[in-house]
């Protein structure tokens, strides 16, 4: 119950009749809602500006059937059960989420902030977020902003956990989890409640000194964290759990569409059922922090580039080597996107950094991708949506938008039991973020310093100040090797399902499968084959298979 004393429907009518199809812009929170207008005859149908709740709808002429979840749809003896191979085909090249269509054919989306208005027999989706007209905000004092961001970000978390007791945090090493979860053990305390922090951590014994410049295991840093505060219960979920395709049979079922980061849905399942365990109601998490609170200002530069001013940029760019990034990184990461694919693609394998084709990271035949209009989008963007992105919108909102994984949370819900909330993505802070001067994300060179700056006296110092980077199911590997002969099976298995014949390339998968390292997990070019190409394919081409019928 909303704090006005007010149900939320009647908070939708509310702000219905008071600004008409513009009403969802002064909603706050997650949402997604239907209103009929009996007056004007009209359904609109909305959803909150990222889209963190579902709301999927059928329509043929005057008829319109709505629901949170295409089963709910599929359910109608009127609505067919077929899949949009368009669909498939954008998602196993890994491209943004841009119009209404889902996996499913004739079912669409409303887009995330979007509101789907049909009347008179006509339907449109009229967007009514609109964050690249926000007005600049300028503050007196560096120090300012950071006072600022720390305030949204706690408010966030407050509305958030409002009138819950058991609360859950997402807990890594890297500073967006570890700053939802300071605020929220704050904020608890105060009511005398504990958080449960969860860390995935490799199994015992485990040995990943091989990932060189990354924290391949961040117990011990979140570990920090949780004892600056006495009311946080840390939990270290090592990544254990069930048979690789039983969790992904698993997340189809509950989700409806194939799992995503295959390889670390095992660790993702042990630490849902933890929380579970602990009778977790509302889980926080950190995961649009890169591109809001903790965002590195790269775009920035890459438009300061852009627009020609070389005075500023080269001035960041001075600072940035200064405090430890490399002049191949600073090349890498600002000028190569500014130039056409080919030659963007030499200068990066002059710095040393090549860039990956769609071959390299995904099991899509090509043929397929054509056929749907696809392949040579994927091609130019390169797994990388900062490619595709560049002049036409701010990076930030091209990232932030690419997926949609209001599914996924949902399914949270019916497997574990509680609620995903993410308040690094709470529209406030996300409109705060575009709004305030770029600079204030790497000023003086210090690699995402407003988040640093913000978290000064309630992070520890050490994870505070630290540069590397977390990685998640570093120990990967270990359920790869385990799975290795039911992925044959189900490579025997896809080359009889129509489905995915069509949109895998099942030679190519069979062909790793017969290559099988015998180590080096860790190199690049073996995760790009093995945790991404088989495992993303593999998981796509199962889940249509069983989509089919095909279950043996």
């Amino acid at each position: 119950m909303p704090r006005t004393g007010l149900s939320a429907a009647n908070i939708v009518i509310h702000a219905y009749r008071r600004w008409g199809p513009d009403f969802p812009l002064r909603l706050i929170g997650d949402f997604a809602c239907a209103v009929w207008d009996g007056e004007t005859k009209r359904l609109l149908l909305a959803r909150d500006t990222l889209g963190f709740q579902p709301l999927h709808f059928w329509r043929d002429g005057n008829q319109v059937f709505f629901a949170t979840e295409p089963r709910g749809l599929l359910t109608h003896p009127q609505i067919g059960r077929q899949v949009d191979e368009r669909w498939v085909a954008r998602s196993l090249a890994l491209l943004p989420y841009e119009d209404a269509g889902t996996l499913y054919r004739g079912i669409d989306r409303v887009i995330p902030g979007h509101v789907a208005l049909f009347e008179d027999g006509n339907a449109r989706q009229l967007r009514y977020w609109r964050p690249e007209e926000l007005r600049p905000i300028r503050l007196a004092r560096n120090e300012d902003y950071a006072e600022a961001i720390r305030a949204l970000l706690d408010q966030a978390i407050r509305c958030r956990i409002a009138g819950a007791v058991s609360v859950g945090s997402h807990l890594s090493a890297g500073l967006d989890s570890s700053s939802v979860a300071a605020l929220a053990a704050r904020q608890l305390g105060e009511r005398g409640l504990r958080l449960s922090a969860f860390t995935a951590v490799p199994v015992a014994g485990f040995d990943g000194s091989a990932y060189r410049d990354r924290i391949w295991d961040e117990g011990p840093l979140a570990a920090r964290v949780a004892e600056a505060y006495p009311n946080i219960d840390h939990v270290l979920v090592p990544n254990e759990g069930p048979a690789l395709f039983d969790v992904l049979d698993q997340i189809g079922d509950a989700s409806g569409i194939p799992a995503v980061n295959t390889m670390n849905q095992i660790w993702s399942q042990a630490l849902g059922e933890a929380a579970k365990r602990r009778g977790v109601t509302v889980m926080l998490s950190g995961g649009k922090g890169n591109m809001t609170i903790s965002y590195d200002g790269f775009g920035y530069l890459t438009r300061l580039a852009r627009e020609g001013d070389w005075i500023a940029l080269g001035g960041h760019l001075r600072a940035l080597h200064r405090t430890g990034t490399s002049w191949p990184s600073l090349g890498n990461r600002v000028i190569a996107p500014l130039l056409p694919p080919r030659m963007r693609r030499f200068l990066r394998r002059l710095f040393g950094r090549p860039e990956r084709g769609l071959r390299d990271y995904s099991a899509l035949r090509f043929d397929f991708a054509d056929r749907f209009g696809v392949l040579d989008e994927a091609q130019s963007m390169a797994g990388n949506v900062g490619n595709s992105a560049l002049g036409r919108q701010d990076v930030r909102l091209a990232v932030l938008g690419r997926t949609d994984g209001a599914m996924v949370w949902r399914s949270y819900k019916r497997r574990y039991g509680f609620t995903q909330c993410d308040p690094t993505a709470d529209r406030r802070l996300i409109e705060f973020c575009l709004a305030i001067p770029a600079e204030q994300f790497l000023l003086h060179g210090e690699n995402r310093s407003l988040i640093r700056r913000a978290m000064q006296g309630i992070l520890p110092e050490i994870v505070r100040l630290e540069r590397r980077k977390g990685l998640q199911a570093a120990d990967w590997s270990r359920h790869m090797i385990a799975a290795r002969p039911e992925i044959e099976a189900e490579i025997e298995r896809l080359e009889r399902s129509p489905l995915a014949k069509a949109s895998l390339d099942l030679p190519r998968l069979r062909h790793l499968l017969e290559n099988w390292p015998d180590g080096g997990w860790h190199q690049a070019n073996v995760v790009y084959d093995y945790q991404l190409a088989l495992a993303r394919g593999l998981a796509t081409g199962r889940f249509l298979r069983r989509f089919e019928g095909g279950n043996e």
